[in-house]
């Protein structure tokens, strides 16, 4: 059963390898791009140009799905190691440790979108919780130029026991004291290209709002400027120089960070995920990709780099609303009448039962009856489901 599946990851090296057998030529380039929650329908000519031409003159994977319809985490332990999550044993952004996780600060069900939580979980569970071999770590040991850029939490786990000693790492915890440390090539590298050597904050774009304050507005333009520049000025004429084959993963918050804090449809679904700061996500999205593609146009990498674009998952809204389920007949102080609380599962799931609910994330507290637990341990009031993966042979002109 674990080889039931084709690995994902053998599969891309073979893509990038066997494409130049052919031409007896050095093994290929490949730039995995992913765009965290798009759903593929919304990709046209106008909303995200560079995705829609790389789907529409490149392999169109029509078929492709999550195997995890809500969870970031979850779907990159597949796309990372090329196994089920019954493998990885990843199937959510929390995960069980029979321990409490000092840097999630004390839980024993840490979110692990967070360098050093995977560094503790790793350290607890033999070096390698995964127990999988990843996509960069097979690609350095086929001599391949390797870097993960982008979302913390998916980025590092593509090369997550390496720890940046030999994979380039830059995510939202680059330069602070969770981040994967830079080497002192990179360090002059982006100094000299006029880069920071810390990622910048999302700015007004983190700005999740609450029942009552709507959220951002904008989209992780700077954020992802800042990524996207290390990507093109300092990472790819680096693997360019070192003349190698190389496998870049580029994961991009957008269009996801911004359709999760989207400030455009407080407590309605209207116009949801079809507003203009998700919209905006999305475009952020194409643009990074655009200017990957422009920068091995510029390198003269384009005809030996294959490009393959792969959302993690889909994403939709939906009404927290319920007039059935017994979570959302008591008030809370932060949830708005008949609206469903975090953790509204948890809380419908002990009443049936007629069974005490006790929250992970507090010490193991009982959970009053007019409280709800705390959001690292509630279930998802979101639904999202399948997504998209293309891929453009760049010889050919993903």
């Amino acid at each position: 059963m674990r080889r039931a599946i084709t690995l994902l990851s053998a599969s891309m090296i073979a893509l990038t390898a066997g494409a130049a057998s052919a031409q007896n030529a050095k093994p290929r380039n490949l730039i995995l791009f992913v765009p965290d929650g798009l759903r593929g329908g919304i990709v046209t000519p106008e909303t995200a140009p560079a995705m829609a031409e790389i789907r529409d003159k490149g392999v169109h994977f029509k078929n492709s799905h999550s195997l995890f319809p809500t969870f970031t985490m979850a779907n990159s332990s597949a796309l990372s190691t090329g196994h089920y999550l019954g493998d990885t044993g990843t199937f959510s952004n929390t995960i069980y440790t029979g321990y409490t996780s000092v840097p999630a600060g004390d839980t024993v069900v840490p979110f692990i979108e967070n360098d050093a939580v995977l560094a503790d979980i790793d350290d607890h569970f033999s070096g390698d919780y995964l127990n999988e071999e990843t996509l960069l770590k097979m690609a350095r040991g086929q001599g391949f130029s390797t870097a993960a850029i982008g979302k913390v939490g998916p980025t590092l786990l593509f090369d997550h026991t390496d720890r940046g000693k030999n994979t380039i790492v830059v995510d939202d915890s680059t330069g602070g004291k969770t981040g994967v440390p830079l080497s002192d090539e990179m360090k002059e590298a982006l100094t000299k290209a006029g880069l920071p050597l810390a990622t910048p904050s999302r700015g007004d774009n983190a700005k999740a709002g609450d029942a009552k304050t709507p959220g951002t507005t904008v989209a992780n333009v700077a954020q992802q400027a800042y990524m996207a520049d290390v990507a093109t000025k300092v990472v790819l004429p680096m693997f360019k120089a070192r003349n190698k084959p190389f496998v870049l993963v580029f994961w991009s918050r957008d269009p996801d960070g911004s359709q999760h804090n989207t400030g455009d449809s407080l407590n309605t679904i209207t116009p949801g995920i079809n507003g203009p700061t998700s919209m905006a996500g999305i475009k952020n999205a194409d643009n990074n990709l655009a200017q990957l593609r422009k920068a091995l146009d510029e390198l003269g990498l384009s005809a030996t780099t294959n490009i393959m674009v792969s959302s993690d998952h889909g994403f939709s809204t939906i009404s927290k609303e319920s007039k059935t389920s017994p979570s959302a007949k008591i008030a809370y102080d932060d949830t708005p009448k008949d609206f469903l609380p975090m953790g509204f599962l948890a809380i419908d799931l002990a009443k049936a039962l007629n069974l005490p609910l006790f929250d992970p994330n507090d010490k193991n507290a009982k959970v009053a009856d007019n409280a709800h637990p705390r959001p690292a341990t509630a279930c998802s009031a979101r639904t999202r489901r399948s997504l998209m993966s293309w891929s453009r042979p760049t010889a050919a002109r993903t």
